[in-house]
């Protein structure tokens, strides 16, 4: 870009003049950039269209599938004696517990020790639990601690976990535990003294509470929990048991013979009501986006900003077609959504009757599963279309809302592809006006110059003839 020169001959504001000059031959450029804007705008609202529509598949996802309503819940009377999960298999059914004993691991302790790093001896020990293979675990002068022990038997993994107590009165005990409870898994502990005799107190026998028996001291047995289920007596080694009753896990919390805990299981209908709220509820927000995006308000004169897209106007048509589908092969008083109580209101809106919706489930559970999750060609359940419908827009790139969004990207694209040609014509026209104008200044600045010559001739001229006329 030339110098400004501001006009200094002629006087004219030539930097504000070429500015209305370029702000003029801008137009073109202002009205891409605007109609820019407006892409942008209509690919942040198919974004929040598309987010809305995602929310309303994954809702839709958890109804498509028959077995979401062949399931049932399972509930226990007393959660501090037992709690319950019910799982695929379950049948309806009540059941009376009672829990009299608790399964237990079994726990061991060896002789006391001054503290967790006295020294005691070398050798091998040998740990088994009921009827595992036995793990011999190596002591030697690098691990011969209490503590080196404990680490060491730790480190084997030999189905117990061992660790240190300080009894507070100066007496420290290696103790062992059984990983597993039940009445099997109690700990057999055998040591192989490198002093030769392992049955004396000294070396690393000495670490057998009673070295002369080679035994530790039981600080508690290993049990089978008990308990009486419909009056039938029932032992088993964990206090989790997933073996009792068909498709249940019971996980048992304490024992108290007193006290009988009622198990009940049954079809699980919240479960599929808390999914049909959530379903409707993210239809009805998907039609209030879509309808504010596509409205005009002619009070205002306010557009949305996807008015006459036909690509989104389309949506809630679609919807609300598959809301009154009927399902074929099915008892007609639960073959569409209108008879479970969920209706299409004059607003576009979903609502739902959850009275209604229960008593079609007890009544029609097979047939409201079919409603819903049939898959036999020509004759999909409405989830499913559902599902196909809003997975048509938002598939991966070949979804009708990411084409519609590239598309818009292409044209944004085309349109900076404009403004760039438009910019760097402009600004060669731009620097064309300044040469102009300068040469403008330039001419006047000589044709000042030739005036100031001119006149200084002039005066020169008429000098000389009042000089001559003086002398006549």
């Amino acid at each position: 870009m030339g110098l400004g020169v501001s006009g200094l001959m002629s006087g004219l504001d030539t930097d504000s003049i070429i500015s209305k000059l370029m702000e003029l031959e801008r137009r073109p450029v202002v009205l891409l950039q605007r109609k820019e804007a407006g892409y942008q705008a209509k690919i942040t609202a198919i974004g929040m269209v598309k987010s809305a529509m995602s929310e309303l598949k994954s809702a839709v996802e958890g109804l498509k599938d028959s077995e979401d309503f062949l399931s049932y819940r399972a509930s226990s009377s007393n959660t501090d004696i037992l709690t319950v999960s019910a799982g695929d298999e379950v049948l309806p059914g009540v059941y009376n517990i009672t829990v009299s004993h608790l399964a237990s691991a079994q726990q061991v302790r060896s002789s006391a020790f001054s503290g967790s790093d006295a020294a005691i001896g070398t050798g091998k020990i040998t740990i088994q639990v009921g009827n595992n293979e036995p793990v011999e675990i190596e002591i030697t002068s690098e691990n011969n601690t209490l503590a080196g022990i404990a680490q060491a038997i730790n480190d084997a993994e030999a189905g117990v976990t061992a660790g240190i107590i300080n009894d507070g009165n100066g007496s420290y005990y290696l103790t062992l535990q059984s990983q597993n409870t039940g009445a099997d898994n109690t700990i057999s502990f055998s040591v192989q003294d490198d002093d030769g005799n392992n049955n004396d107190n000294s070396g690393l026998s000495a670490i057998y509470a009673d070295p002369a028996a080679e035994t530790l001291i039981e600080t508690q047995s290993a049990a089978n929990a008990q308990l009486v289920v419909n009056g039938i007596d029932v032992e088993r080694s964990s206090n989790e048991i997933d073996d009792l009753i068909s498709g249940m896990t019971l996980t048992l919390k304490s024992a108290d013979s007193s006290k009988s805990v009622t198990i009940t299981s049954s079809k699980d209908y919240e479960g599929i009501t808390s999914k049909l709220d959530a379903f409707v509820e993210k239809y009805n927000a998907l039609v209030d986006l879509v309808k504010e995006q596509t409205a005009y308000n002619a009070s205002t004169d306010q557009a949305g900003t996807l008015l006459g897209d036909s690509t989104v106007s389309r949506i809630n048509s679609g919807l609300s077609k598959i809301v009154y589908h009927t399902v074929k092969g099915i008892d007609q008083a639960v073959n569409r959504l209108s008879k479970l109580g969920i209706e299409l209101e004059e607003s576009g809106h979903l609502s739902l009757d959850k009275s209604k919706l229960t008593a079609a489930m007890e009544e029609h559970p097979d047939d409201v599963s079919m409603l819903f999750a049939s898959d036999e060609d020509g004759n999909k359940g409405v989830a499913v279309k559902f599902y196909d419908f809003l997975d048509g827009y938002l598939k991966g790139s070949t979804g009708i809302l990411a084409a519609k969004t590239s598309g818009l990207e292409k044209s944004i694209e085309g349109i900076n592809d404009q403004i760039e040609q438009i910019e760097t014509r402009l600004s060669k026209r731009e620097e064309n006006l300044r040469h102009q104008f300068e040469s403008l200044e330039n001419l006047l600045s000589e044709f000042q110059m030739t005036s100031g010559q001119l006149e200084q001739q002039l005066m020169s001229i008429a000098n000389l003839n009042s000089y001559i006329s003086r002398k006549k």
